[in-house]
């Protein structure tokens, strides 16, 4: 019997990845906006985040997944209350079926999201703990530990997620839209949190004291304290607090300090002091998280 094959078809297929990451975002992160010229999705696991797509911006759900087209400028406002946890990933890619995906989200089902949790997974093992630097430019695997053919298991981990979505005939109910007016409301208090954060990144060591901060910004207490409320969800000072904690834990993953070199640099009176306030903010200390982000 003479066998003839058959050609077999990709819908989708990935060429490339340019970012992986899952950001446990502090409350009142601001990813300021950019574009490029390759696809990104973004899911929110955890909480709400406004997400800008074009002109327009766009309150994202816990479970809601969307799409930045090739060349689409977005950002990313984590303004709830609580910070919320994003997973981003970006890439190239090929087939008709992706024009599908412009300008479409998503809420999952439970078998997306198991796909979702797996692809994660995976890419947790190949990439190791670096899936929460936003600096980040460029993947690096880590070939000589991670499980065998972890890169072929992130590519059809996500090809298959993609494809699930694809099967989905019903359009979601639209998102809900942020009014012009409520925008451009946010942006002027946009541009009062970024000078905020501008200032207490340039001064991590612990120096600055509330009225300080509202000389430095040309601000009353009484604006300030609103402001921060009501975009951040926390007070001025703790979000202070929350951003050297962002600090300690980039250095820890770096690798160049030790515990008691990073409270030192940081300005804590002690390393103790350090410790009680990354466990308060973190629920485990600096070490336990050196040991998390080593395995």
């Amino acid at each position: 019997m003479a066998y003839m094959p058959i050609e077999m078809h990709s819908t989708v297929r990935i060429r490339a990845l340019y970012s992986f990451h899952y950001f446990q975002f502090t409350s009142g992160y601001i990813f300021p906006g950019e574009a490029h010229d390759f696809w990104e999705m973004v899911y929110v696991d955890q909480g709400e985040a406004d997400i800008g797509a074009g002109e327009n911006v766009y309150r994202l759900q816990q479970g809601q997944v969307m799409f930045h087209q090739p060349n689409e400028w977005h950002s990313i406002w984590a303004n709830s209350a609580k910070g919320p946890n994003i997973f981003v990933v970006s890439f190239s890619a090929e087939g008709e079926a992706m024009s599908r995906f412009c300008g479409r989200h998503f809420t999952l089902q439970l078998e997306q999201r198991a796909t979702l949790s797996r692809l994660i997974a995976e890419g947790s093992a190949l990439f190791g703990p670096v899936l929460d630097i936003s600096e980040l430019e460029q993947l690096h695997s880590k070939a000589e530990d991670a499980p065998l053919g972890a890169e072929q298991m992130v590519t059809l981990y996500l090809e298959s997620f993609l494809i699930q979505l694809l099967r989905e005939e019903k359009r979601e109910p639209a998102l809900k839209r942020i009014e012009p007016a409520a925008v451009t409301e946010d942006r002027r208090s946009l541009e009062v949190i970024e000078q905020l954060t501008a200032l207490f990144r340039e001064n991590m060591d612990g120096t600055l004291c509330f009225r300080e901060v509202c000389r430095r910004l040309g601000l009353g207490e009484t604006a300030l304290k609103r402001c921060a409320r009501q975009h951040l969800g926390v007070g001025v000072m703790e979000y202070y607090q929350r951003i050297r904690t962002e600090e300690a834990r980039r250095m820890l993953r770096e690798g160049r300090l030790n515990v008691s070199q990073i409270a030192e640099r940081l300005g804590y009176s002690s390393l103790q002091a350090f410790s009680r306030q990354f466990r308060h903010l973190m629920g485990i200390t600096p070490t336990q998280y050196t040991r998390m982000i080593m395995r």
